[in-house]
């Protein structure tokens, strides 16, 4: 699996360009391959994001998980023309968001850690998760993270940050 292709592809979803064909038969046909057994795949350990900044451990994951809905719902449309594997993939990302504030107490919208609620954010405003109104959850982590609350009391990767808070803003 190229996880450098898909993070380059969900990065030009989410500045709004325009993917090549090659990449949407990439997004369409290879992904749902390659991570078939989705949601019990084996990220890579470490992981270059075009952001500027290395992930390792849990958040490559999410990073991954988060490059998918924003790269599959451009590729695909606003709820994945159906397609089962990314629907698998929106209903896992919801899951875990939601079991973080109902079963963890987590603010709304925030996930595990903060690397992880950062990855999570950019999905929130494009509010690519049908199952909650993303855009409003997109303004109250913005807001977590401006006001240092929760877990953003403590110093933040910044080019982590600054990645995260650089996307379109919500409406």
């Amino acid at each position: 699996m190229d996880y450098g292709r898909l993070l380059d592809a969900a990065e030009r979803a989410r500045a709004r360009h325009a993917l090549s064909r090659a990449d949407g038969a990439f997004l369409r046909d290879e992904v749902p391959e390659a991570l078939e057994a989705f949601p019990k795949f084996r990220p890579p350990e470490k992981l270059d994001h075009p952001g500027g900044f290395r992930l390792g451990g849990a958040p490559v994951r999410t990073f991954v998980t988060s490059a998918l809905l924003l790269a599959g719902k451009q590729a695909l449309g606003h709820r994945f023309s159906g397609n089962a594997f990314y629907e698998r993939v929106e209903e896992d990302l919801a899951l875990r968001v939601m079991r973080s504030h109902f079963h963890n107490g987590y603010p709304k919208g925030a996930h595990c850690c903060t690397a992880c609620t950062l990855a999570v954010l950019p999905v929130l405003e494009a509010n690519a998760i049908r199952y909650f109104d993303g855009r409003l959850l997109a303004k109250e982590v913005r807001a977590l993270i401006a006001s240092r609350g929760w877990r953003f009391a403590k110093p933040i990767n910044a080019k982590m940050l600054s990645w995260s808070l650089s996307g379109p803003k919500s409406r």
